[in-house]
């Protein structure tokens, strides 16, 4: 357990603290305000603090790697934060941070791209001459705190809520519930969902729960994308084996994959990738949920009218699936408010309205004028 003294109003009435009285190994650290903290007070006030944490039974303190020195009692991670980007020469810096006084070293950036991911899990493949903690931090760089231990970092942090200590901090329930942390392997294949926003995906959830039931050696994680050609050009040296596609990339991949099933090709949209024989294959089973979907209700679509709100990947996959109806008609985002104008037998919802955060929000403000609607929020 790391204790962030720093945060305390008044850091100096830790002195006194039982730290050996506690069943977990703890971590002091007491982070000044020049270096990403909130301790105000001097260095050698930050050092004298930690010393006394040593002395009451902390198992490790945390120091910048600048200013570190031995603490008897302890072992000393020596740190090096960075929280508005990763560095460029990540090797030389890691290289002085093991040279610094301490029996850990512990390297933690701000990830902006996936290519600084990339660099990252790089540094976990080299050898160093003492043990080394990687850490990535923001929303981007989640995949890295999962999935670094199992590639060589001494350790990873997770807080009692998301981001209690760093951005993009998973919780601890998260960290061992979903991401089943302490089964994870050098040999654990990563696969995401890649998409833009992320918060609502409930896709790490339920996949890992299926991994475990089915006893597959895989850990399923969020990769928030902005820029899909810059997150294909690092894709394998990340080591990641497939992809669940959602909002807005469903189209946006295809230039980028190797090769598409029948379904994708005719349907033009993506929702499901995977690495097979050296190639990314592109694969879409949107379609069949909507066929299976509309099948559990007892909906036959052949001959009957429907009307389907969305142009994009999800509503290209719904039009396949109905494609033996009398009649289709399809309404972008911007028509979804005249859709009352267009009664028929099945309405689907293939647009975001209804997603997080817009989860309260609805297409119609009355009576929907369908017999059966198939909303695929």
């Amino acid at each position: 357990m790391e204790v962030r003294l720093d945060y305390l109003t008044n850091p100096q009435e830790s002195i006194t603290a039982r730290w050996d009285r506690l069943p977990l190994p703890v971590i002091a650290t007491c982070r000044g305000k020049e270096r990403g903290g909130r301790f105000e007070g001097s260095v050698e006030d930050e050092l004298r603090i930690l010393q006394h944490a040593a002395d009451n039974g902390a198992k490790f303190v945390d120091i910048d790697y600048r200013f570190s020195k031995p603490i008897d009692g302890a072992d000393v991670i020596a740190s090096f934060h960075d929280f508005e980007a990763t560095p460029a020469d990540l090797p030389a810096l890691m290289g002085r941070i093991c040279e610094s006084p301490g029996q850990i070293a512990k390297l933690a950036t701000a990830v902006n791209t996936w290519g600084d991911n990339r660099r990252l899990l790089e540094l976990l493949s080299t050898r160093w001459p003492k043990p080394v903690i990687v850490i990535g931090m923001g929303d981007l760089a989640q995949v890295i705190r999962v999935i670094g231990p199992s590639r060589g970092s001494y350790l990873t942090y997770a807080g009692l809520t998301p981001n209690a200590a760093a951005p993009g901090q998973l919780s601890l329930h998260d960290m061992n519930g979903v991401y089943r942390l302490r089964r994870l392997k050098p040999s654990t294949k990563l696969i995401g969902i890649i998409g833009n926003p992320l918060g609502h995906s409930l896709s790490p959830v339920i996949h890992n729960k299926a991994f475990a039931a089915e006893g597959l050696d895989f850990v399923f994680v969020k990769f928030p994308t902005a820029d899909v050609k810059e997150f294909f050009e690092n894709a394998r040296a990340l080591g990641i084996e497939g992809l669940s596609v959602t909002i807005p990339h469903k189209s946006a991949v295809i230039p980028f994959l190797d090769h598409l099933t029948p379904e994708a090709a005719e349907i033009g949209a993506v929702n499901t990738v995977f690495w097979r024989h050296g190639q990314w294959v592109g694969d879409n089973t949107d379609v069949v949920g909507v066929r299976a979907a509309l099948a559990s209700a007892g909906f036959d679509p052949e001959g009957k009218v429907v009307v389907i709100l969305g142009t994009g990947g999800a509503s290209k996959a719904a039009v396949t699936a109905v494609k033996n109806a009398k009649r289709v008609t399809v309404l972008s985002r911007r028509d979804v408010p005249e859709a009352a104008k267009y009664p028929c037998d099945l309405l689907i919802n293939a647009t975001p309205i209804g997603m997080f955060p817009m989860v309260d929000a609805a297409p119609f403000q009355g009576a929907i004028p369908a017999e059966v609607v198939l909303d695929m929020v």
